[in-house]
């Protein structure tokens, strides 16, 4: 793995221009792990594109975009392990559903409906499923990042070979939630991952909104974290890194901030990066992309269909989950002034 260290300005990089990709990653990814991740951020990008338009109409209250950063997001879901635990910010619903959160359940939690999981407690974003242990957490910037680390934590406790993987924005670096977390991640040699999708970076200009150093990962040194720099529009290379930074944190290694740079200037878009590559192996051509839009585009509008028309949760539900009991003093079961 490249670090902080040895390269602070060089984020790694796997996928060539050309879609080939570096040898040195040629085990990373299998014939069918390279389609599933194609096909995964597809519906991601797929699903954004419709949730903005339905905020913009005012149908849905609010939505957090991650156009551009899918790579960053599905590859490092599809590094960790089934055992271990995802922590979303605002911006990971592909996260959520590549590991195993049903289209529709996402559709109901956007909307609030009484199918949600939350009862509509929660904001649309983040996601939550329990199911495939991805937490509830707030969509208040930085504040997963202790919990992910208290979780992780408690796993190297108990010795079990699980890790925590927490997402958060290059704003998180600026609050105390991210110090915080960090700084007990370091001292506990919790099995965390904290991947940061720097999408405000521009490569020849250091950071100034957030922080000095011309990148975030340097910070991983304050915290005896492990810090690796690595291209956000990249999969494999995500993948890769995650994926060591997990296998090493699991071992006792400790854990490791990722900055996912992702330039503001001169996008490359990551589902066009990938798709080159798919092509360049012979998995696909323009009749399987036409069908796999197609096949996408009536999923999404179906699950949306089937949330738009299911009934909102009832006012009873509103205390459900967040208090113990229910009695008569409760504010919901007083009489109307």
């Amino acid at each position: 793995m490249q670090s902080i260290a040895s390269a602070p300005n060089a984020p790694l990089g796997a996928l060539r221009d050309d879609g080939s990709l570096d040898p040195a990653h040629a085990g990373a990814l299998t014939d069918e792990l390279a389609v599933a991740l194609y096909e995964h951020m597809v519906l991601a990008r797929t699903v954004d594109e419709r949730l903005v338009a339905l905020q913009r109409e005012g149908v849905i209250a609010s939505h957090s975009s991650a156009v551009g950063e899918e790579a960053a997001i599905v590859g490092a879901a599809a590094a960790m392990l089934d055992d271990d635990w995802i922590f979303p910010s605002a911006r990971e619903h592909a996260a959520a559903l590549w590991r195993g959160m049903p289209l529709a359940a996402y559709a109901h939690h956007v909307f609030g409906t009484a199918r949600d999981a939350t009862l509509g407690h929660a904001s649309g974003d983040p996601p939550f499923w329990r199911a495939a242990r991805v937490a509830s957490c707030s969509p208040l910037v930085g504040t997963q990042i202790p919990h992910a680390v208290g979780v992780a934590w408690a796993a190297r406790t108990r010795k079990a070979a699980v890790a925590a993987l927490v997402y958060f924005g290059d704003g998180a670096t600026s609050s105390g939630d991210f110090h915080t977390g960090l700084n007990f991640a370091g001292v506990t040699r919790a099995p965390v991952v904290a991947l940061c999708r720097n999408n405000g970076f521009a490569v020849s200009t250091p950071v100034a909104r957030q922080s000095a150093p011309s990148g975030l990962a340097v910070k991983a040194v304050a915290y005896g974290l492990h810090g690796v720099r690595v291209d956000g529009t990249d999969v494999v290379a995500v993948l890769s890194v995650v994926r060591a930074a997990r296998d090493r944190a699991v071992a006792g290694g400790g854990g490791t901030l990722v900055e996912a740079v992702i330039p503001a200037v001169e996008r490359v878009d990551p589902v066009e990066r990938l798709r080159r590559h798919l092509e360049a192996r012979a998995l696909w051509d323009a009749a399987r992309e036409q069908r796999l839009v197609a096949e996408v585009a009536a999923d999404v509008e179906r699950a949306l269909a089937e949330a738009r028309a299911a009934d909102k949760p009832a006012p009873d539900t509103i205390f459900d989950g967040v208090l113990a009991s229910s009695t008569a003093s409760a504010p919901h079961a007083r009489a109307p002034r």
